[in-house]
């Protein structure tokens, strides 16, 4: 009987012990699928955290203008409501004392760092920002409004997407993220060659243009510089700008009143191209003037800022003269365009 108890207990024992195995097994597995559901929640939180982080850093178009003027109805604008004077203008590219462009082209010069040049002008056209857009968007038919242009071929039409589709990664420098925005733009290829007389010799600058349309104008940062007054005058502003080199994607900005609707037109000389140019960039600026024609007429600014740095063989001094001669040439001449196909309301 004692040794028939000793078994029995050893049995007992046994089975507890394999009890507490399985125990110890089940507690262990159950363990295990706490810290794999921790940790596959931790993941989970990871990548909602990078997909987050991702879209955050990839903001669609309207919302990098968020600090822009809305597209409003500016004909409702009275000239008394926009406020024509210095203190609204960013930047006074032409003059200090001029608020309004004259009704014949002005121009500025500035000097910039290895045979660049900065330049600056701007009309004053009485007509409609479309009017203008539609001219200087019809890529096909620049030469028969634009002087001295030899050659205008259209190599290349870029569809674009919609401006709610474009988007741009604000964790790059802003020359890339104002490159990458651009390639999604509607825009054109085009080779142009342009004739003139230089000290008397017959010259003819060729160059290939990536022209890129912004309808909502151009964000801060694809300009060389967020423009600030600082308290410095402007003149005082163009020496430090001459000191600032010519980069792709960082574009001149051009003449505007701060607290408008722009529509812009940027164009750029092709990392390759083989013209007289080592680089050509520049960037048309439309901008409606209210308050400024006739009641039921309307009035607009085209601006254009230019950068163009020529090839070591061809001084920037020689050419410089006959650049900004032909600029406001062809400023005149849109003008005059426009205008004839613009009914005169009387």
């Amino acid at each position: 009987p004692m040794e028939a108890s000793l078994n029995d207990m050893e049995t007992a024992l046994e089975a507890a012990r394999s009890a507490l195995d399985e125990a110890k097994s089940h507690a262990t597995s159950a363990i295990e699928a706490v810290q794999a559901a921790a940790i596959a929640q931790a993941e989970g939180a990871a990548v909602a955290v990078a997909a987050a982080e991702e879209a955050a850093s990839l903001q669609v178009m309207t919302t990098v203008y968020n600090n822009t003027t809305p597209s409003a109805d500016v004909a409702s604008l009275t000239y008394d409501d926009v406020g024509y004077h210095l203190s609204e203008m960013s930047p006074p590219f032409i003059d200090e004392d001029q608020c309004l462009v004259p009704g014949e082209a002005v121009v500025r010069v500035e000097k910039a760092p290895e045979n660049s040049r900065r330049i600056f002008a701007g009309i004053d056209i009485p007509v409609s920002v479309d009017s203008v857009w539609q001219v200087l968007t019809d890529y096909s038919n620049l030469q028969k409004v634009i002087p001295n242009l030899v050659v205008n071929e259209v190599l290349e039409l870029y569809d674009g997407v919609p401006s709610d589709q474009v988007t741009v990664d604000t964790n790059t420098p802003d020359e890339l993220q104002c490159e990458e925005m651009s390639k999604q733009l509607k825009g054109s290829l085009l080779r142009q060659v342009g004739g003139a007389k230089v000290v008397g010799i017959n010259f003819s600058a060729r160059t290939t243009l990536e022209v890129r349309e912004w309808p909502q104008g151009m964000p801060d940062f694809a300009h060389f510089r967020d423009e600030v007054f600082e308290g410095k005058s402007r003149n005082a502003r163009a020496k430090d700008n001459a000191k600032t080199k010519l980069q792709r994607y960082r574009f001149p900005r051009p003449f505007a009143l701060s607290h408008l609707p722009t529509r812009d037109i940027s164009m750029q000389s092709i990392s390759n191209d083989d013209g007289e140019f080592r680089l050509y960039q520049g960037v048309w600026r439309l901008q409606p003037l209210p308050g400024c024609a006739p009641e039921g007429q309307d009035a607009m600014r085209l601006t254009y800022a230019v950068e163009v740095s020529p090839r070591a063989y061809l001084p920037v001094s020689i050419v410089e003269g006959r650049i900004v001669r032909d600029l406001c040439t062809n400023l005149v001449a849109i003008r005059d365009f426009v205008t004839a196909r613009v009914p005169v309301q009387v």
